[in-house]
């Protein structure tokens, strides 16, 4: 019996690399992509010899048609993409050329050579919707209506491949999703990310942590919730999810004093925090909180795992890690 083939942009990264993990043990047979220039990291030294890796760039379409052609996937999870939003004020044509032109060469490849393409899910942002002051007072969370101000270039570009990715349904019945991610916790090797880098300097350092703004809002997702997103999604029926775009939650929006505070008090840690001793990222965005309601209608699928059991998890993966 032939297994189900998905393809993943992005493999070496967090998502990427727990997507893979996790279909191979739901019995899909993965591809991924990498970049030419890289170099392996422990994710990929953890898939080798699991999925097929091909090397080749978003840039180059001749390059996306000849792995499309090779893998011919019935599902591609297109997560590949620049994604730190600070580095795309400096870098605007580096990331529009990779996150807006990148995504067009691989649909159009797909388009062209794919035709029994059952699903593409796109992994766009909540950075789409920029500057929301009013719904920042209210504490709405943003939905599939709210009006999209890209404040970046990265978010300029999620947006127009966003907007690539609707006409393509519409034009050919392409079968594309989009979803406006929100921040993911739970990473194992990375510790850059609010989530890990407050619980790691708390480990790490017993008196004094510095950090940066405590006033911004954010949502969270654990890991697991999100892949199971992607699985829900590939397996879905419902012909409504395609051509459209989803927030997907989960509403727990907390400032990052608070999330702070939640870490300090699982870890009983009894420091100081030294706010605002880090630089103001370009075009901060003090507000970024999502519902999950639509896509779950569609879908069935909701978040498991409350903003507590996910940083307990984490937590103790850290400390393992760590040996604390």
């Amino acid at each position: 019996m032939n297994k189900k083939r998905l393809l993943i942009t992005g493999i070496s990264g967090f998502i990427g690399e727990e997507l893979a993990q996790k279909a191979i043990k739901e019995g899909y047979e993965v591809a991924g992509l990498i970049r030419q220039s890289f170099r392996y990291n422990d994710a990929i030294n953890n898939l080798r010899g699991k999925v097929k890796l091909y090397e080749g760039s978003l840039h180059d379409y001749a390059r996306m048609g000849a792995i499309v052609r090779d893998f011919m996937p019935d599902y591609v999870a297109h997560l590949g993409a620049i994604t730190p939003v600070s580095y795309s004020f400096d870098h605007p044509w580096e990331v529009v050329n990779t996150n807006l032109m990148g995504t067009v060469n691989l649909t159009e490849a797909l388009k062209q050579f794919c035709p029994s393409l059952k699903k593409f899910v796109f992994a766009s942002s909540m950075e789409t919707y920029g500057h929301q002051p009013e719904m920042h007072k209210s504490f709405t969370p943003f939905d599939e209506k709210t009006e999209q101000m890209g404040a970046c270039p990265y978010s300029v570009a999620k947006i127009g491949a966003e907007k690539y990715v609707k006409y393509l349904y519409y034009a050919y019945k392409f079968p594309g999703i989009s979803l406006r991610q929100t921040n993911t916790y739970g990473r194992k090797y990375n510790d850059y990310f609010v989530c890990e880098a407050f619980l790691v300097s708390m480990l790490n350092n017993k008196d004094v942590v510095n950090f940066g703004q405590p006033t911004p809002v954010r949502n969270f997702l654990y890991i697991d919730d999100l892949v199971d997103l992607y699985l829900a999604l590939f397996d879905s029926d419902n012909k409504e999810l395609l051509g459209n775009a989803y927030t997907i939650g989960p509403s727990n929006g907390v400032t990052i004093k608070e999330l702070a505070e939640i870490i300090a008090k699982k870890l009983n840690w009894k420091g100081k925090i030294n706010w605002y001793t880090r630089e103001i990222r370009d075009g901060e965005i003090y507000y970024l909180n999502s519902t999950n309601k639509k896509i779950t209608e569609l879908t069935g699928w909701k978040p498991k795992i409350s903003l507590s059991d996910g940083l307990d998890k984490t937590i103790l993966y850290w400390k393992e890690k760590l040996g604390k």
